[in-house]
């Protein structure tokens, strides 16, 4: 992908979440049911690095379930870490689709990335992200990732506007992006890549991980995020 393209998608994002950070957080007020599953993948004392961390609502599901040792949350978007509980641990702004982007964090026991990875634009960049989270694991650690599998629903389907509406045209983008429309506290736009089992096995061996786990979960269906649990 185009770098300048890439920045407008990152751009796009980044209005989109300074504008409807709090529709977008009360949407998401609860834990989504596919958390469960991670603390499996948790030792007493883990240290968890939140990638794309949101309100922190996975550091408040970690907390309730007594799971929280050591926890660093970050994000680009600054409406949404004005609302997190900073006794929760450790948050910071970062810009995910840059290089270098975590690093000076230290090494975790899980590194988790949810619902995030899908809105970095260009398979390059998610490569990037993607090996610098491994980099974060300690010795026997693991990342876990969900992204979101909205084709797989017409009413989520329905979400999916033409690439025209922000000026660009198909060429531009990469296979399996997405603009796709929000409803909620008024209308607006998101830059995301379906990252199904295909897509994440690829980013998955380019960035020197292998897979565990994967599951489906979340959503009316109960299947509408994909789930990997990742280990070197």
């Amino acid at each position: 992908m185009n770098e300048d393209v890439a920045r407008r998608l990152v751009a796009v994002n980044q209005a989109f979440y300074d504008r409807f950070a709090a529709s977008f957080a009360a949407s998401r007020s609860e834990a989504a049911p596919g958390f469960a599953r991670l603390l499996d993948y948790l030792s007493v004392g883990a240290a968890v690095l939140d990638v794309g961390c949101s309100d922190g609502r996975l550091a408040r599901f970690l907390n309730q379930h007594g799971a929280l040792a050591r926890y660093t949350g970050v994000d680009f978007s600054v409406p949404l870490l004005a609302s997190v509980d900073p006794a929760l641990g450790r948050f910071e702004r970062r810009d995910l689709s840059r290089p270098n982007c975590l690093s000076g964090l230290g090494q975790y026991d899980l590194v988790a990335c949810l619902s995030t990875l899908q809105h970095i634009p260009g398979h390059a960049h998610r490569v990037q992200l993607l090996s610098e989270m491994r980099d974060r694991l300690r010795t026997g650690g693991y990342v876990a990732l969900a992204n979101w599998q909205f084709t797989a629903h017409e009413r989520q389907r329905r979400k999916v506007r033409p690439w025209s509406t922000i000026g660009l045209e198909d060429a531009e983008v990469e296979s399996g992006d997405y603009l796709l429309s929000w409803q909620r506290g008024g209308a607006g736009l998101r830059y995301v890549a379906l990252l199904d089992a295909p897509a994440t096995a690829l980013l998955a061996a380019a960035a020197g991980l292998r897979i565990v786990e994967q599951y489906r979960s979340d959503g009316r269906e109960g299947d509408l995020n994909l789930y990997t649990i990742l280990a070197r």
